[in-house]
Order: C-alpha cells, then sequence, then structure tokens
C-alpha cells in the first residue's frame, strides 16, 4: 500500500480533468468511477451514494488570485480501491494547482463545516453506488420509490432509508419520493423549523432531479392518503425520535490542543511534542518543517506544510496525518485539513495568540477578512468546540458568468408581464419576480419572491414558472429564491450593478402606494464583489458604521453617509443608487453630520458602531448560533451560509458573537430550558475561546420585537415589522406552490 502510494505521488499525472480545475469560481465534484474521475451533473450536487467515493473542489477568486478547497469524501461503502483512488487524486490535484489548496478528508455523517457549508439545502445520502449502476443523472423518473430521513435543523441531512414504517419516528420529518408526487410526512412531535428543512430538501429533489415537474403533497402523522398506504401497508405503533445521529461532545475536552512537529523522512512517523498547551505562538512554526496541530479529543488533527519542508513530506501530509490518528488512538472519523503556509483558514489561527497575516497579495486566511459569511456545524453543547466551525465564503454554483440572455417578468393577476430591461435588478419586496436565463446547455428560471408579496402572488409565482417551463419544451431548471438569499449567479445577471430592494411596495403600474418624502438604504458588500442594497427604516437606528447609506430627504436632495468602516465598494454602491433615484447628494463622513441630516432622520438615535465597526476589515467574523433543546439534550448549532433576520428561528435563543460582545437573541416560543441554559452557554462560549478571548466580554440579552440597533445593525435589511405575522409558516408555503 505504502509502495503503491509513494509510486504514483512521484509519477505525477495530468489528468484531463484537472485542466479545467480551479478555472473559474465555484464548486466542482467528480465521482471516481472505474478509477476515473467523472463530473457530477451541476444539478445534482449534493447528492452522494454511500457505496463510493468523490473530489470535491472550491474555488474563490479574489482580484488576481485563486484559492482552494479541496476535498475527499468516502461513503461508508465505499470500497478500498475507490478510498485510496479519490486520496490519490486529491494529492495529485493539490499538486496541479501548485499546492495552493488547503485539502480535507471526509467521512460520511463527519463531514466538514466547510464542505456542509457548500450545500444550503442539505447533503442527500443515497443508497448504492457506481459499482451497482447508479448513475449521477437527471432523469425525470417518475417511477421512483424512495424514502428519506430528515435529520439536522441547520445542518441537514437526507439519509436513504428502506422504504418501510419501520424507519419512520414520530420525532423527525420524512421525504416519500413516489416519482410525480413527493411527499412530506411530519411526524406529530417534529417542530415547524424542521418542517422548513425538509420543504427545502423535497423542493430541492423536486426541482433538480424531476426538474420542477413533480407535485409536492405535505403529509401529517395519521392523516396519510391512500397512495402512502398502498406504499407502506397500514402504519403500526411509531416510537419517539431519538438524537442517536447527533455529534457528540465531552465537556472536559475545551482548549486541549497540542503542536507537534512531525517527520517520517527516515520511513518512520517522528512526533516531537512543540507545546502543549493553546493559545500558541505562530512563531513554534517553521517554514522548514512540517507540524500537526492536535484537537483530536475534539475529533480535529491540522498538518500546517512548511513552505520549505521536504517534498515528500509536503505530498504525503494526509497519509501522515492518517498514520497520527491510528498512533494516538483517536476514533476513525476524526476530521483531517492540510494547509500550507500562508493559506491557513481561520479554524486553524484561531489556536494561536494574536495570529498576524503576512503582508502579501497571496494567502488564504485574506480570502474571509472583509466577509460577513457564517458556516455551519450541529453538535452537542460543548462551547470549547464552537470555535471549531470556519468562516469562509459560501459561494452558489455558478453555471457561466451571467453573460447569457435575461428577461425579466413581474408576476400579475393576468400572468408574466415584461419589466423594463433599464430597471433590471430594481426589485420591490410588494411583488414576485420570474427572470428567464438562456445560455450556451440550456436555461435556468429563477422565481424571485418577495418578502412583503401575498400569498396569490407566492402561489401565482409558481404557477407561471410552471407554465413558462412547458412552453420552453420541459427541460429548463427552475430555482426558487426568496429575497435576501439570491444566489451568486443570479446577482451576476445584473452585470456590475448592485442589486437594489425597494422595501414593500411594487413596480407594476398604478399599483404603488405613494412613495414616502424620505427614505433611506443601506449599501453593503457580501462576497467578494457582489453588492446589495436594501431599502430599510427612515430612522438614525438603522445606520452601521460598516456600512454606507443614501437619505432621500423631501426636498429631493440626498445624502450620501460614509461609515468609518465603509469599504470603497460600498461607497461606490451608494453613489450608483443616487443616479438611479436621480438624486443630487452632498456625501458625508461619519460623525461630520449636519443637523438636516439628523432631523430627516427623526432625531439622533443610538445607532451599530464600534471601534472594531469603524476599521475596514473585520478580522474577527460575526458568528450566529441556535440554542436549542428540541431533541431533549441542550444542543448549539451554526446557522449557515450569510446570515440574515430569516435565520431567527422564534422557538429557539440565538447566539450572536460579534467579538466584542455576545447577544442572546430570545424567540417569542423559546421555552424555559433554552432561556436559561443559553446564558450559561454564552459564558462557557467566551471562556473556551481557544485563542483566550477576554473573559470579561459583555453578554447582551435581546427578546424578539425589541432588538436594540446595535443586534439589528448585523443584520442587512432589517425589517421590523417581520415578526408582525407568521413569517416561517409563509416560507414553507412558498417551497410547496
Amino acid at each position: 500500500d505504502t509502495l503503491f502510494f509513494a509510486y504514483t505521488l512521484g509519477a505525477m499525472v495530468n489528468h484531463k480533468e484537472f485542466d479545467k480545475a480551479g478555472r473559474e469560481a465555484g464548486l466542482q465534484i467528480w465521482r471516481i468511477e472505474k478509477m476515473e474521475l467523472v463530473p457530477v451533473p451541476d444539478n445534482l450536487r449534493g447528492n452522494f451514494y454511500v457505496g463510493d467515493a468523490y473530489v470535491v473542489l472550491h474555488t474563490v477568486k479574489q482580484r488576481d488570485c485563486c484559492f482552494y478547497d479541496l476535498h475527499y469524501w468516502l461513503g461508508k461503502e465505499c470500497s478500498q480501491d475507490e478510498s485510496a483512488a479519490a486520496a490519490i487524486f486529491t494529492v495529485q490535484l493539490d499538486d496541479f494547482l501548485g499546492g495552493k489548496p488547503v485539502q480535507y478528508r471526509e467521512l460520511q455523517g463527519f463531514e466538514s463545516t466547510a464542505f456542509t457549508g457548500y450545500f444550503k439545502g442539505g447533503i442527500t445520502y443515497k443508497a448504492g453506488g457506481v459499482a451497482s449502476g447508479f448513475q449521477h443523472v437527471v432523469t425525470n423518473d417518475l417511477s421512483a420509490q424512495r424514502l428519506f430521513h430528515i435529520k439536522g435543523r441547520r445542518v441537514v441531512r437526507a439519509i436513504e432509508v428502506t422504504l418501510s414504517w419501520s424507519s419512520f419516528n414520530r420525532g423527525d420529518c420524512f421525504i416519500v419520493d413516489l416519482g410525480a408526487v413527493i411527499y412530506q410526512w411530519c411526524g406529530s412531535d417534529c417542530n415547524k423549523f424542521e418542517r422548513l428543512k425538509a420543504a427545502q430538501v423535497a423542493a430541492g429533489i423536486r426541482d433538480n432531479e424531476r426538474n420542477g415537474r413533480a407535485k409536492l403533497v405535505v403529509v401529517e402523522e395519521g392523516s396519510e392518503p391512500l397512495e402512502f398506504i398502498e406504499v407502506l401497508g397500514n402504519k403500526p405503533q411509531l416510537p419517539e425520535g431519538d438524537d442517536k445521529d447527533d455529534m457528540t461532545a465531552d465537556i472536559s475536552n475545551r482548549k486541549m490542543a497540542k503542536l507537534y512537529m512531525v517527520s517520517d523522512a527516515s520511513g518512520e512517523m517522528q512526533v516531537t511534542l512543540v507545546s502543549e498547551e493553546n493559545p500558541f505562538c505562530q512563531s513554534h512554526l517553521l517554514s522548514d518543517e512540517c507540524f500537526i496541530l492536535d484537537h483530536g479529543k475534539s475529533k480535529m488533527i491540522f498538518v500546517w506544510k512548511g513552505r520549505n519542508a521536504n517534498p515528500d513530506e509536503r505530498k504525503t501530509a494526509m497519509k501522515t496525518a492518517e498514520g497520527f490518528i491510528k498512533q494516538m488512538g483517536y476514533p476513525a472519523n476524526t476530521q483531517i485539513q492540510v494547509l500550507p503556509e500562508d493559506g491557513e483558514t481561520p479554524i486553524f489561527k484561531q489556536f494561536f495568540q494574536g495570529w498576524k497575516d503576512k503582508n502579501q497579495s497571496e494567502g488564504f486566511g485574506k480570502v474571509f477578512v472583509t466577509e460577513r459569511i457564517a458556516k455551519i456545524r450541529q453538535i452537542e453543547f460543548d462551547a470549547s468546540k464552537l470555535h471549531e466551525s470556519q468562516s469562509m465564503a459560501a459561494q452558489y454554483n455558478m453555471v457561466d458568468d451571467g453573460t447569457g440572455d435575461t428577461q425579466i417578468f413581474r408576476v400579475e393577476s393576468n400572468g408574466r408581464v415584461p419589466v423594463d430591461p433599464n430597471t433590471y435588478g430594481q426589485f420591490y419586496g410588494g411583488d414576485c419576480y420570474i427572470i428567464l436565463y438562456t445560455y450556451e446547455r440550456g436555461q435556468i428560471i429563477y422565481t424571485w419572491q418577495g418578502a412583503s408579496s401575498t400569498i396569490d402572488e407566492l402561489t401565482a409565482s409558481a404557477f407561471l414558472t410552471v407554465d413558462l417551463d412547458r412552453s420552453l419544451g420541459g427541460n429548463a431548471v427552475q430555482v426558487r429564491v426568496s429575497q435576501g438569499k439570491e444566489p451568486a449567479h443570479l446577482l451576476s445577471l445584473f452585470k456590475a450593478k448592485p442589486l437594489i430592494v425597494y422595501k414593500s411596495g411594487t413596480s407594476r403600474l398604478g399599483g404603488q402606494a405613494s412613495e414616502p418624502p424620505t427614505r433611506l438604504f443601506q449599501v453593503r458588500r457580501n462576497l467578494d464583489t457582489i453588492t446589495r442594497i436594501a431599502e430599510v427604516d427612515a430612522e438614525a437606528g438603522s445606520l452601521n458604521s460598516n456600512d454606507a447609506y443614501l437619505l432621500k430627504v423631501p426636498s429631493g436632495q440626498g445624502y450620501l453617509w460614509v461609515g468609518k468602516g465603509a469599504s470603497e465598494e460600498e461607497e461606490k454602491g451608494a453613489q450608483y443608487l443616487s443616479e438611479v433615484l436621480s438624486l443630487q447628494t452632498q456625501p458625508i463622513l461619519e460623525g461630520q453630520e449636519p443637523d438636516d441630516f439628523w432631523s430627516a432622520l427623526g432625531g439622533r438615535k443610538d445607532y451599530q458602531t464600534s471601534k472594531r465597526l469603524e476599521s475596514k476589515s473585520l478580522t474577527q467574523q460575526p458568528r450566529l448560533f441556535a440554542c436549542s433543546n428540541k431533541t431533549g439534550r441542550f444542543i448549539i448549532e451554526e446557522v449557515p451560509g450569510e446570515f440574515t433576520q430569516e435565520d431567527l428561528a422564534e422557538d429557539d435563543v440565538m447566539l450572536l458573537d460579534v467579538w466584542d460582545q455576545v447577544f442572546i437573541w430570545i424567540g417569542k416560543d423559546a421555552n424555559e430550558v433554552e432561556r436559561t441554559e443559553s446564558v450559561k452557554s454564552a459564558k462557557a462560549y467566551i471562556d473556551s475561546d481557544p485563542g483566550g478571548r477576554d473573559k470579561r466580554t459583555s453578554v447582551v440579552i435581546v427578546k424578539q420585537g425589541h432588538e436594540p440597533p446595535t443586534f439589528t445593525g448585523w443584520f442587512l435589511g432589517w425589517d421590523a415589522a417581520r415578526w408582525n405575522s407568521d413569517a416561517l409558516a409563509k416560507t414553507v408555503k412558498t417551497l410547496q406552490l
């Protein structure tokens, strides 16, 4: 095995798929088929056969640099040969890309935060594999008969199980896929947030595997339709839900990391302890050596490759980590990250006191600095483990660069009405829109649904989308998009223009309410080159030092307010908006506002500002967690992707970490255990920070509906009126249309 591995590494090959790897930003996935790399269709990303192995490459482009995350994923039933082939292809692809990728080994059910974060709709494990003839193809198979068990509220996993009542329980949701009809079965003890996640998985099967041509039906336990009974038989007494798949943690593992220098140049691994207590000193990492940061007690191992280290040691780093795990007696599912020098991830750097990035244009850590992105991982509560979940850019699949043909229609009672091309990229929160994108490989229909649109408009948008697809021959990819959750590819259709969302209202001819005399717009850069503009409440409390704003006053003039931490791109976005609104604007810097500015906003008020926000870059990312005891145990899990107000679950308590303070947000339906445990959790979270955070960091408790601007300022386009209706039920209804 060792000789074969060494031979393969020595004979670096230029596989035909390597030439396509990392050329464009986004995600590429290959399955190992007969020891070859075979691409997985874009529509079926997030589906993994348990009998197979995969290689996954995530590319981020920033200015003229590329940054890579390179994973190999092993299903629990994949063969030893496929496992070895995936590892070898990963090492070879790493070498092809100049040694720049961060490498990860992913095992089914124990994937890294970085990996699960790519699949916002959840991960689906399918039975079988390539050896048994299962293929990744969009078949529109209307004869399918499958059952998926939905686990997790934020890291969602859909696991294919035996199509039998014996697979069901009362505490979870299940998807019964019968081809033309997809049933979402809800156990009597499941809650509304779990229903939302199940609805997202069911909608994903409909949209990706049936191209939108299947009916979604929600079934409550005890109200199963005849077709359900014909397939499954009469329903027996079902057990309660269990949480055996939840990841467990030992609270005694806080801050128990060690740093080793490692060498196997002699053919035998030699490990030398450098430091047995974190936080570590960055100066311990020498460019001529390789190091292992051992957090194995919490199932995490890092290998750091010095740029001048022995080339063979650099290439066999993953194998070295696997050997170390065996030597230390750690569980086989321990996660592994292999990092090149200057390519350190935030999850690695947090173990060091006051980590300093080198002042150079390349370096993976740089990619995370300016992006308010959070990633996910579900774990039983152990405050020390929360710090491990890394923050990185969550890019959606980009089928191309958005230069194809775009047509936009507004949804009205009498059908689709074309939108003036001069206003493309300007949406109203009270409208729904259908965006038809045509490119070389086909067509995509985006259905954008405003946060203030009615159920009738949502229903009409779903119907008109299906109608448009039918008129195009039934082969278009359908993507439903909620306001504030726009994927990068949709935003790329507006060329270099930021997306503008006007608060409520409509663009229908004669349908608009009179425009308010004073309007305030928040401009925030999200992903690397993507800027969103959202209309917010016209009051001083909506301001944030880290953003730019445009204030339109009754005289028809405007103020372009630049927060001390606003970026150049955000300032440009506000200037673009002033041109769209035909406003003469006066630029003003934070702290130099004239009295008229405050008068227009109804007077001075506290708003979101701090020394940290006034900095041009946020070196510590804001992170959002949900605290819940829905399973009977107190669990904390981090919110996926770019967090928005929509991610605040009303039946949970949420923890928002903005570094210099930690907020506890209490939802109106949270239970007493969640309320009391969450405060203890916040203190434990601060105490166990692996980088040695100030234990005096303040904890702030806020209640739903009474959020101060110091809290709301972290959410783009906060809408205080959202809590006046059941927003979650409306979202579930939208997915099922």
